[in-house]
C-alpha cells in the first residue's frame, strides 16, 4: 500500500475484511491486510508519546524544545502535522540526547489530568548524563503550560517514566542517577524517593515499569544466573519473585503489569525472554508465583522490541517491533492478544520497502485502534535516532471494529 500523507485510505470495506480477520483469527499465523500510511514527514519527531486523555503528543525537536500537538480524535491524525503546536518548554534535551538516555518525555496521569515528565539539562552547560535533571510541564487554569526543574534540581537524575492510572492522586515516576541506578518517588513529593537496591544499575537506562492500577511496580532480577521477573510493592517495600521458568527475562525491556478483562480482572502480566519470546503470565491470587498461560514469538523468530498492551472493547492487545532474521534491527510491527484458546497475531506492516520501524505508540480513533512508529531507511549502524535517515511517522490500522 503506498504510503500518503492525511488520513488512512483503505476503504471501509477493506477496513471490514481486516476487522473480520481480526476477529476470527483462531490461529497465530493468522494475517491481516498490511499496511502503513505517512502520518507526518517531520523529520526529528522521535518517540513521541500520545496521551489519549487529552488527545496530544509530546516530543522534544533536535534544538532542544519540547512541543506538543493535538491528535484529531475522528481521523487520529497530528494538528498541526509537524507536531509544533504548543511550545511547553524551549530549553529541554534534544532528539539526539535520546542517544544517551534512550527516553524522551512522558504522560503522567494526575488528578488534574495528563501532564509531562520529562529530561532538561541545566541551562549553558553541555548535555552529559551528569548535567542532566527531571522536569514537570503541567497544564494550569488558562489552558497555558508551565514547566521547570522537579525539586530538589540539584539532584543528578533522568529519564523519567510515569504511572498511568486515570485521576490518580498519587501519581509517581521512576528515573536514573548517571550510573543508572534506579529510583522512584511520588511525583509531588521528592522525601519520597527511594532506591531500588535489588534492581541492578546499567548504563542502559530501561524503567522500572508501575504496574497499571496498583502500587507497585516491576523490574527483573538475576536468580541463579536467570534473570527472573520481580514485583516491589512501593508502600511496603517489600518484594516478591513472579516468574521461576527458564528463559533470560526482560534483557532489553521491562514487563507489564495490568489487570486483565479475559482474566476477570485478575493481573496479567507479559515479559520478553531470551529477546524473541512474548510470555503471558496470570497471577494466582495470595500465591507469588504466576501461571504461564501463552507464549508468542513472531513467524520467522525475530527479536521483539518496545511491546506495549491497551485494552479495547474488553480484551486485552499487545503490540510490538520485531526483526526479520538475520538482521536484528526492528523492522515489522505486529499485535497479539492474550488468549491461548483462541490465539492472534497479526503482521501490521509490509514485507516491503524493508525499512526500521521502532518506538510504536497506540491511539483509538473514531474507527479504531491505530499503530504509530517511526520509520528509517537502515544506515550500516541500523540506528534509530539517525536524523537524516528517518522518513516521519506512520501509522498502520489494526483492523479491530470500531467501539
Amino acid at each position: 500500500m503506498d504510503a500518503t500523507e492525511g488520513r488512512r485510505k483503505t476503504p471501509w470495506a477493506g477496513r471490514a475484511i481486516l476487522a473480520a480477520i481480526a476477529m476470527v483469527a483462531t490461529t497465530a499465523g493468522a494475517q491481516a491486510i498490511p499496511g502503513e500510511s505517512l502520518v507526518t514527514r517531520q523529520p526529528d519527531l522521535l518517540d513521541c508519546e500520545i496521551s489519549q486523555a487529552r488527545n496530544k503528543i509530546a516530543w522534544v525537536d533536535r534544538y532542544g524544545a519540547l512541543w506538543i500537538a493535538d491528535v484529531d480524535p475522528q481521523t487520529g491524525l497530528f494538528v498541526p502535522a509537524n507536531g509544533k503546536g504548543t511550545l511547553v518548554d524551549a530549553e529541554a534535551m534534544a532528539t539526539a540526547d535520546l542517544r544517551i538516555l534512550g527516553n524522551g518525555p512522558e504522560w503522567i496521569a494526575t488528578a488534574t489530568g495528563d501532564q509531562i515528565v520529562y529530561t532538561k539539562f541545566l541551562a549553558g552547560l553541555p548535555h552529559v548524563r551528569t548535567n542532566a535533571r527531571l522536569a514537570l510541564a503541567q497544564q494550569v487554569r488558562d489552558g497555558s503550560w508551565r514547566s521547570g526543574y522537579l525539586a530538589p534540581s540539584g539532584f543528578m537524575r533522568a529519564a523519567p517514566y510515569a504511572s498511568r492510572d486515570w485521576r490518580d492522586p498519587a501519581p509517581r515516576i521512576s528515573y536514573v542517577d548517571p550510573n543508572g541506578n534506579h529510583y522512584w518517588r511520588n511525583l509531588d513529593d521528592p522525601y519520597s524517593e527511594q532506591r531500588i537496591e535489588s534492581y541492578p544499575g546499567s548504563q542502559y537506562y530501561y524503567a522500572l515499569r508501575f504496574a497499571d492500577g496498583e502500587r507497585g511496580a516491576s523490574f527483573p532480577a538475576v536468580v541463579d544466573g536467570v534473570s527472573q521477573v520481580f514485583y516491589r510493592d512501593l508502600d511496603a517495600g517489600t518484594e516478591t519473585q513472579l516468574t521461576f521458568d527458564a528463559g533470560q527475562k526482560d534483557l532489553a525491556s521491562r514487563a507489564w503489569i495490568w489487570r486483565a478483562p479475559e482474566f476477570g480482572g485478575d493481573l496479567a502480566m507479559f515479559t520478553v525472554v531470551d529477546n524473541v519470546e512474548l510470555r503471558i503470565y496470570r497471577e494466582n491470587p495470595g500465591q507469588p508465583q504466576w501461571t504461564l498461560v501463552h507464549r508468542i514469538r513472531t513467524p520467522r523468530g525475530g527479536i521483539i522490541n518496545s511491546p506495549e498492551y491497551f485494552i479495547y472493547n474488553g480484551a486485552s492487545y499487545v503490540f510490538f517491533v520485531a526483526s526479520v532474521p538475520p538482521a536484528a534491527y526492528p523492522s515489522e510491527l505486529f499485535i497479539a492478544n492474550i488468549d491461548a484458546a483462541n490465539p492472534l497475531l497479526l503482521q501490521l506492516t509490509p514485507d516491503s520497502p524493508r525499512r526500521i520501524r521502532t518506538d510504536p505508540e497506540v491511539f483509538i480513533a473514531a474507527d479504531g485502534p491505530y499503530i504509530y512508529f517511526n520509520r528509517q531507511t537502515i544506515d550500516a549502524a541500523g540506528n534509530q535516532y539517525c536524523l537524516s535517515c528517518n522518513e516521519g511517522i506512520f501509522r498502520s490500522y489494526t483492523g479491530l471494529a470500531p467501539p
